[in-house]
């Protein structure tokens, strides 16, 4: 299994303004395209690394997860995650667009419980289809996920693009360029909390693109700004997950106690 995401994409500070241009633009699609916007927020999870929000749609239950990148709420977040039970997934899905990289997240977290995930289609797999499609020219993974030292012998040429000192990552002054001429982009879902995800999509519109991570939005909104396939996940066991993440654990360790990966293609869309 290989849509978990353990890297960073910037550090988990406040942003200190609100979603502008073509993010803001993405915030709004994702938002309008919410296939249960009028749901009702019933609980939140909140632990060090990140979000649940389950909600009540017409006697069915969804739930939707996101990641924190370390970003810890203030007191107002705190009294804000209280007062968000009984409201919209929509109304919370509008924190997207806030100043503060919690709201942020906690914005992504109901924008994904208001999706419903569609049906994973067979042998479509995040790492397997970057190894296939890099034979030729050169592949970027945004953010350092476990497959990253098994692609690199897979593909032709990998860059790592990667804002933490780590092995064998790419110099950011490089990654324009590289985006340019790519022929496949790997990028991290979390890329929508830092307000980076548009900027990859426009650097690279000739790569084959795949979304990855459990902060990855299953919508077809990502289809039309240039990915082509989006690797996320949908929570089956709410209970031990949520309690999960309340006790701070990693994705890796609380997948296994009730997340399955759901991988789209935009041709399967």
């Amino acid at each position: 299994m290989t849509h978990q995401c353990s890297h960073h994409d910037g550090p988990a500070l406040p942003l200190d303004r609100p979603a502008q241009g073509s993010e803001r633009q993405l915030a709004n699609e994702l938002i309008d395209a919410l296939d249960r916007p009028a749901a009702t927020i019933a609980e939140i999870a909140v632990g060090a690394h990140f979000i649940g929000i389950r909600a009540d749609a017409d006697g069915s239950v969804c739930a939707g997860l996101a990641s924190t990148l370390g970003a810890g709420p203030s007191a107002d977040e705190r009294q804000l995650v209280d007062q968000l039970v009984g409201k919209s997934l929509k109304e919370a899905a509008g924190l997207l667009k806030t100043s503060s990289a919690f709201s942020i997240s906690l914005g992504a977290a109901a924008l994904n419980a208001g999706i419903v995930p569609p049906e994973s289609q067979p042998g479509l797999e995040a790492s397997t289809i970057m190894a296939e499609k890099g034979q030729e020219g050169e592949t970027v993974l945004v953010g350092e996920f476990p497959f990253v030292n098994q692609l690199r012998q897979q593909v032709k040429t990998l860059h790592l693009f990667e804002l933490r000192d780590v092995p064998g990552a790419t110099s950011p002054a490089e990654w324009d360029a590289i985006l340019g001429r790519c022929q496949v982009l790997g990028l991290t879902g979390t890329t929508l909390l830092t307000r980076a995800m548009t900027a990859y999509l426009g650097k690279a519109p000739q790569a084959y693109t795949i979304v990855i991570g459990p902060t990855t939005p299953l919508s077809p909104v990502l289809f039309s700004h240039g990915a082509d396939v989006l690797a996320g996940c949908r929570i089956v066991s709410i209970g031990p997950v949520f309690e999960g993440i309340r006790k701070g654990l990693s994705f890796r360790a609380f997948k296994k106690l009730g997340v399955e990966f759901v991988a789209w293609s935009k041709n399967g869309a």
